[in-house]
C-alpha cells in the first residue's frame, strides 16, 4: 500500500506542474522540504513552501509541458522512504514570432519521503537531468500563466 501511495505522489507532482495546478504541490512537498534541481543548464534550490513560486516562474514560460516519470524504485523504512525515478520532460515554448521551441530533458529524481498522517510527502529532493536537447528560453517567449493548450474544465472537476 505504501508503494502505491508513493507512486501516486509522483503522478500528482507531474499533474501539478504539467497542468499548472501549482496549489497541488503542497500535497507533494513538505513545507520544509529541501529541493535541489539541476535541469540541463538551469539550477535552483528552494523549500517545499517556496516550490509553487519557483515552478510558476519557470513553467509560465511554457505553453505545454509533459513530465513522464517512470515507476519509482522505493526503499521503505517504517514511516520513511527513499525513492528514485527516471524522468523525461518536454517543455514547449511559443516564441513571440509564433514559432515553437522544445527543451527536452532526461534524468532522475532522488527523494526522501516521510509519512505524515496518511500522506507521503517529499522532504528532500535531488533532481538531476544531465541529458538535454534544445534550450530553455527566458526571453522572447510568450507567457502562459494558465494552462495554454486546453481549458481547466476539461482536465479537472474544478470548473
Amino acid at each position: 500500500m505504501s508503494n502505491t501511495k508513493i507512486e501516486a505522489t509522483y503522478s500528482l507532482y507531474a499533474r501539478a506542474i504539467d497542468e499548472k495546478r501549482y496549489e497541488l504541490l503542497k500535497k507533494v512537498f513538505h513545507p520544509e522540504a529541501q529541493l535541489q534541481y539541476i535541469v540541463g543548464s538551469q539550477e535552483f534550490a528552494c523549500s517545499g513552501s517556496e516550490s509553487t513560486t519557483y515552478f510558476r516562474n519557470f513553467l509560465n514560460l511554457c505553453f505545454w509541458t509533459s513530465h513522464l516519470i517512470g515507476s519509482p524504485a522505493i526503499e521503505l523504512d517504517g514511516k520513511k522512504a527513499f525513492s528514485t525515478a527516471r524522468v523525461q520532460a518536454v517543455h514547449q515554448q511559443v516564441l513571440d514570432d509564433g514559432s515553437i521551441s522544445r527543451w527536452i530533458l532526461r534524468g532522475s529524481y532522488h527523494d526522501h519521503l516521510e509519512l505524515f498522517q496518511d500522506t507521503w510527502l517529499i522532504t528532500k529532493r535531488y533532481c538531476h537531468t544531465p541529458d538535454e536537447e534544445g534550450e530553455f528560453l527566458t526571453t522572447g517567449v510568450k507567457i502562459f500563466e494558465e494552462i495554454g493548450w486546453t481549458s481547466k474544465d476539461k482536465i479537472s472537476f474544478n470548473r
